[in-house]
This record gives C-alpha cells, structure tokens and sequence, in this order.
C-alpha cells in the first residue's frame, strides 16, 4: 500500500489520513479505506491492488438497510412506496453529490484524471466508504458508525421532507410535467442539446442547453442557464439533473412559458 490516491508521488498514509477526517472516522485498519477508494481502472493495471467493488457492495445494503429502518419508524408506508422512496434517496446522483461535498474526487485512485471520473464512480466510492466504515466497526457499532457518517448529509431531512408530501413520491420528472400540464394546459416536449466527451465504454454526458415546447404556440423556448455544469455517466443522469434545475427555474417564473 505505497502508491498514492491519484497521480504523483505522494504519501499515500498521509492522504488517508486526511481522508479519514473528512469522513470522521479513524479506521483501525487503513487497508479498508484504501480500498474502497480504488477503481476498477486502476486496479487492472495493478492485480495486487484490490478496487472498490467489494466493499461497495456492501455499502450498498448498509445504505439501504438504515433507510429502510428510518423509513419504518419516521412513516407508515406500503412496499412499494417505500421502494420507490428509498431508491430516489439514495440513486447515483445524490449520493455523488455527498461525496462531492467532502472533496471524495481528490482522493479517488483511478487511472483518469479526476475530470474523467465519473458521477457513478464517485457515488460508487462514496458507497464503498460506507462499507469499509461498517466493516472496520462491526455489527451493530458498524451500523451506528455509517449512519452518524450518513448524518453529515441531508439525506435524512430529504426522507422526512418527502415523507410529508405525496407528491414526491412521484419521480421528479413526473411532477415536472404534471405542473407544466397543470398551468400551460399542454404536455411538455422537452428537447436537450447534448455534449459527450471519452471513450465508447467511458462515455460522459453532458447538457448544453434545454427548451420546451410552448403549448399555445408551438415554438420552442429555451430555458436560458438551464445547463449541466458537471460530466455525468450517462444520458439519464445528466437529464435528471437538469430537470431538477428546470423545474426550480420554472417555479420562479410562475410554470408560464409566455414570460420567458
């Protein structure tokens, strides 16, 4: 365990150790954490380095099973609502966007640079990290030690948030065209202008631009700064996330296209 997270010559003891205070845990075995912090890429141009897959694994159940406690106790729901819920909070996108708040990018060892790393690396990462804390704890201290990591993020206001509302239980973009709908009296024809960047297994994703059809006159009206300003790992996630940025622009000018 000599190489660094990432490329050049530092220490990689010393980058852990700064890893460690960015997660709030100090882990009794270092080994945990560097693996869980290794990429697949990097990984199959060194065999004896072992990548994240593992651990995120089973980051991915603890995840999931502390929601799924929260979820029973905070709410009275049936199967499939609470499955729905809980794959909203905890999908690619946000558990990225939690890794990003702690500099998780930095500290990735991966063969790319970290603008190639992608948004499901990262949460993938942010997975395994969760993983390796609840297997350097054990049981139900590994438990208590993820979710009081869990608790520097939003993610249990957004489940109490969703909780009290019906209307999120529908996927964003649903509820952004049932608003359209609602106010302009005409389905939404959304259309993205797309930019990709890398290789055809690496591909990333951008939105350069997003307008929608105005119902009443038929022409396309562009939702000027609604654009991605990140690469995504897929189409999908980068329409997600400019739905989500369109929908907020659209609150703020009232739903109606003619003010645009």
């Amino acid at each position: 365990m000599t190489e660094p997270p990432g490329a050049g010559n530092e220490d990689i003891t010393a980058k852990l150790s700064e890893l460690e205070i960015r997660i709030g845990h100090h882990f009794k075995d270092k080994a945990l954490l560097a693996e869980a912090i290794t990429a697949s890429s990097y990984s199959k141009e060194r065999p004896e380095t072992a990548s994240y897959q593992r651990l995120e694994l089973l980051g991915d159940r603890v995840i999931s099973l502390i929601l799924t406690e929260n979820l029973v106790v905070e709410g009275s729901l049936d199967e499939g609502k609470m499955t729905f819920l809980k794959a909203e909070l905890e999908n690619n996108q946000r558990l990225a966007e939690y890794g990003e708040e702690i500099g998780l990018r930095n500290y990735i060892r991966a063969r790319e640079d970290r603008e190639g790393i992608s948004t499901k690396v990262v949460a993938d990462v942010f997975e395994a990290i969760c993983g390796a804390i609840y297997l350097d704890s054990g049981g139900v201290e590994g438990m208590q030690e993820v979710t009081q990591f869990l608790q520097r993020f939003t993610i249990f206001e957004q489940l109490k948030a969703k909780l009290s509302t019906k209307e999120d239980f529908l996927p964003l973009r649903n509820q952004f065209e049932n608003k359209f709908r609602e106010i302009n009296r005409g389905n939404p024809d959304i259309r993205f202008t797309y930019e990709s960047q890398g290789a055809a297994h690496q591909k990333q994703w951008r939105i350069e631009a997003c307008a929608i059809r105005d119902p009443q006159t038929g022409r396309f009206v562009e939702l000027q700064g609604v654009n991605s300003d990140r690469w995504f790992g897929s189409k999908k996630e980068a329409e997600t996330d400019i739905i989500e940025k369109a929908y907020r622009y659209m609150e703020e000018r009232a739903w109606r296209l003619q003010s645009l």
